[in-house]
């Protein structure tokens, strides 16, 4: 072998020994730590529902419309007639009359409504406010039923009353009827119909209007029905208020006397309408009257 022979064959034995240490770096398994990390992410197949697809919009109802603040419920006579006293209305072009009832509410009180109901009347109930705390709903009847409702104090005194004892006695008795009713009222009627012993001033102070009356037929002395029910009829006119009671014992006898008066005051042509009714019926014809004159 010649020299260069010998130097080509140590070259190319170099090149396979270096080749295949080469290779032998390289593992037998081509996968990596890395490649073991991606095979633990779960196919997509098994991914939530709501990965895949978006979820469908929930639709909100709309909200509703905000009902309008209800108005409180009043019992009260034009402004003319705030701190007034009445006791009739000055009307000549209908005939109106109305009916009262003073110291209720009280279980003769259902009664009275019963009548009033059957003849499609309505009537104001000047009540206590002891019998307000007793019987409540009753007095919620009386409102439902269409019918005005007054202060009568809280005890029905007669005798002279101081300020103070005035205002317990006709405050107290407003609180119950708002909490018996929801109602406020400015109508107001004296114990007795006694204008000078306190109560009527502390009233008018407070802008109600004191209701008196035109005709009394004297019910409480427990007089026979067609007693009553003669006088009431006898004295009607138009404006006319009339006194009667559903509290202070038994009212047969008045119940009775409504079922005569009602039916044959209706046959005259008269109609049966609360103290506000009435009042603001005379505030309209005297307009009427006015909006008449020649200008």
């Amino acid at each position: 072998m010649t020299p260069k022979f010998i130097k080509k064959s140590v070259i190319q034995i170099l090149i396979l020994v270096g080749s295949i240490a080469l290779f032998s770096l390289f593992p037998k398994n081509p996968q990596t730590a890395s490649s073991n990390s991606i095979a633990q992410i779960p196919p997509f197949d098994n991914s939530p529902p709501n990965l895949l697809k978006p979820p469908k919009p929930t639709k909100i109802p709309p909200s509703p419309a905000p009902k309008p603040a209800e108005q409180p419920l009043v019992f009260a006579p034009p402004a003319q007639f705030r701190s007034q006293i009445v006791y009739k209305a000055s009307i000549s072009n209908s005939k109106v009359i109305a009916l009262t009832f003073d110291d209720g509410p009280s279980p003769e009180t259902l009664k009275i409504l019963e009548v009033l109901q059957k003849h499609n009347a309505v009537a104001t109930f000047f009540c206590l406010g002891r019998n307000l705390r007793e019987y409540p709903e009753i007095a919620k009847k009386v409102v439902q039923a269409g019918n005005a409702i007054g202060n009568h104090t809280w005890h029905h005194y007669y005798h002279d009353v101081t300020e103070k004892i005035a205002s317990n006695e006709i405050d107290y008795t407003g609180i119950h009827i708002y909490r018996s009713t929801g109602a406020r009222s400015f109508l107001f009627r004296p114990p007795g119909g006694r204008l000078n012993n306190g109560f009527a001033d502390y009233a008018k102070n407070k802008n109600y209007v004191v209701v008196m009356w035109s005709i009394d037929p004297k019910d409480y002395q427990q007089l026979p029905a067609d007693t009553i029910a003669n006088t009431v009829i006898f004295q009607a006119q138009p404006g006319a208020i009339v006194l009667l009671h559903d509290g202070g014992g038994s009212r047969h006898n008045t119940v009775k006397a409504l079922n005569i008066i009602i039916p044959k005051l209706k046959q005259q042509g008269y109609r049966f309408v609360t103290i506000p009714q009435l009042l603001q019926l005379q505030a309209e014809q005297k307009q009427q009257t006015v909006d008449r004159q020649p200008k």
